[in-house]
């Protein structure tokens, strides 16, 4: 990522370019007062910033939109962000994008909101293949951080009040949440970290739990296998208690007794259930049984009527005899017509018609033939009460074998009740044998658990070696070595201090340490601002060839705010020319800016560097860099902007 333009926007949609060339060193020189500073916060703000540090004043009062055309590998990108004055706002997080192979700078009717810093950095992580790569502490004091875009720009930005400064090396690092993500992020950035370290972290987590799984298996194995023999023996027990082995048979040990369990896993159950057919007979006798004893009833209402039949029929025929004694008796009569109207007792005349002789007779008659046919019926009868009384003796018969059979039925089911508990008993006894017996065999065939388990170790420690903090410690001093040995061999180009002693960055304490014979030297214990500007540009450029050669994903441009301010304050230039009279410090702000060439030349085209200065040197090199001047009422903001 390197910058093609800046671009502002006023209200009449009037726009001020500030083109930049790529690979080469972009020199920015002016008077004070100009908006330079103000350069480094519009870049900032527009690759999506949380705040606008944009200063209040003309700037802020006069641009509608700012933006910035990106160069990226492959294509370019232009973004633009409203002044949050217009808004009436701190900041915005809405933006314009817009990216293509070449990408033209738009008119203000074109801009308007269609994406957010958010969409924009997440754009950049992935454009600039920034690996999802989360820093996890080992003390757990503080949440993990995920790397992103935002934390490759650290390492670009050097405004005036940081690049002079002795306290601190870094963009930002004021702040401390900031300074810690520097910690966290920059071994990543330097590529100490493996980019796969989330797939190696995920494949020692699932081999973990495998290894977790074996352990486990191993461990119930061997407490199975330890209790075996006492195991074996107490189902042996069980199972002699039960019948399933014979009672006399002697085991001695436990290959026996293994044989023995055996034969418990051969048994076949005797277990007698009550088939359906045998419920349907059940049903069945119970339904003849239910047949046969209302059949007896009825023959027993019929006895009954029978037998009171005969016993009206002898009362009648005794009646019927004593009638017919006395009809007999009448016929001492003569039996004339006479006779009709004469009282046979007293043989006076009598007005109402007596029976007729003739009539006494017929009932005589009718009354023996009645008799004679009742006495012939009689032992009609009695037979017939016989036969019935035979036929409820057959049918009480065939009601106590129903009844029988039915008893032997429910007989049987409690006895094939008892037998189904003891089966039940058998069976539970049973499926313990089969499940000892299988872990049993597990623990004697299983040989290569053991070896499983040694190897998911290995691999596991092997996994682990790759991303240890013990490994990640000394690839970073590896590299932090490289960077170091490079700083100090550039040290003797520069007007600095303990030219001679060994430079080194410490990542911990984001500083940086000359190593003279004595002592280490910190830099915020070194005098001379002149010390300070040097060892930022030292670490930075140090820094930023590392990145290159090892192709990291850091934007590949370096913005520098006044690096000459120590040698060449602007209130020294009276005739504002930026001229630096020949002394000893036009040679070293000319050492300063040398070696500033010299590394951007080596890195280039891979490597952008955009400086803003009062200064204004007198040589090939310097001039040849000039991108514009501002002086003579030339500013960041067209004059006519103001009017």
């Amino acid at each position: 990522m390197q910058i093609k333009s800046i671009v502002l926007y006023n209200k009449k949609g009037e726009k001020r370019i500030l083109p930049f060339e790529i690979g080469k060193v972009n020199i920015i020189t002016g008077e004070s007062k100009t908006g330079k500073t103000a350069l480094i916060d519009i870049i900032n703000y527009c690759l999506g910033s949380d705040d606008c540090r944009i200063s209040e004043g003309i700037i802020r009062d006069t641009v509608e939109w700012f933006g910035i055309l990106i160069q990226l590998y492959t294509e370019q990108v232009f973004i633009a962000r409203q002044n949050p004055n217009r808004l009436n706002q701190n900041s915005t997080q809405h933006i314009y994008f817009s990216n293509s192979d070449i990408v033209a700078i738009p008119d203000l009717p074109q801009i308007i909101n269609n994406s957010d810093i958010g969409t924009l950095k997440d754009f950049f992580t992935k454009k600039m293949f920034i690996a999802e790569f989360t820093n996890k502490p080992e003390t757990g004091t503080r949440d993990p951080l995920s790397v992103n875009f935002k934390h490759s720009r650290f390492y670009s930005f050097q405004p005036q009040d940081l690049i002079a400064q002795r306290n601190y090396l870094f963009y930002n690092q004021t702040d401390n949440f900031a300074a810690q993500a520097i910690r966290d992020t920059l071994p990543y950035f330097l590529g100490v970290l493996r980019e796969d370290t989330i797939r190696i972290e995920q494949e020692i987590a699932a081999k973990k739990r495998e290894l977790n799984r074996y352990e486990k298996e191993l461990k119930e194995f061997e407490r199975l296998k330890q209790d075996g023999s006492k195991k074996i023996f107490e189902l042996i027990g069980e199972a002699t208690q039960l019948d399933l082995l014979d009672s006399n048979k002697v085991i001695s040990g436990e290959t026996e007794a293994i044989i023995a369990l055996k034969e418990v896993l051969a048994w076949e159950s005797n277990m007698i259930e009550v088939a359906q057919g045998e419920n349907e007979n059940l049903k069945r006798l119970i339904d003849e049984r239910n047949e046969l004893s209302r059949e007896l009833s009825i023959l027993n209402d019929e006895v009954k009527a029978v037998k009171s039949f005969i016993n009206q029929t002898t009362d009648y025929s005794t009646e019927a005899t004593q009638q017919k004694l006395r009809l007999e008796s009448i016929k001492l009569f003569s039996e004339t017509e006479s006779e009709l109207h004469h009282c046979p007792l007293c043989s006076q005349n009598i007005e109402t018609n007596i029976p007729s002789v003739a009539a006494i007779n017929k009932s005589l008659t009718e009354l023996s033939d009645n008799l004679t046919t009742t006495i012939v019926e009689q032992p009609k009868l009695g037979q017939y009460v016989e036969k019935l009384s035979l036929n409820q003796e057959n049918k009480k018969k065939e009601i106590e074998i129903r009844q029988n059979s039915i008893k032997a039925i429910y007989l049987e089911q409690d006895e094939s009740a008892k037998l189904r508990d003891i089966n039940l008993r058998r069976g539970k006894v049973i499926g313990k044998v089969s499940l000892f017996m299988e872990s049993f065999h597990v623990v004697v065939e299983d040989t290569t658990l053991q070896i499983k388990i040694d190897q998911l170790r290995t691999q596991i420690t092997r996994l682990e070696e790759l991303i240890s903090s013990e490994e990640k410690e000394s690839r970073l001093n590896a590299v932090l070595n490289q960077i170091n040995i490079q700083m100090t061999n550039w040290a003797s180009g520069l007007d600095l201090e303990h030219q001679d002693a060994p430079i080194r960055f410490d990542i911990r304490k984001l500083t940086i340490f000359a190593d003279t014979p004595n002592r280490s030297i910190a830099l915020n214990h070194m005098g001379s601002g002149a010390n300070w500007v040097a060892y930022h540009l030292l670490i930075h450029f140090a820094l930023h060839k590392h990145f290159v050669k090892a192709q990291r994903p850091v934007p590949r441009f370096l913005i520098l705010d006044q690096p000459s301010q120590i040698y060449f304050p602007p209130e020294q230039d009276l005739n504002q020319t930026g001229q630096i009279t020949a002394s000893s410090d036009e040679t070293a702000v000319k050492q300063m800016y040398e070696f500033i060439f010299k590394v951007t030349k080596e890195l280039a085209p891979e490597f952008q560097v955009i400086i803003i200065d009062h200064a204004k040197l007198n040589f090939p090199d310097f001039t040849d860099s000039i991108t514009e001047e501002w002086r003579n009422g030339i500013k960041l903001i067209p004059t006519n902007w103001t009017n």
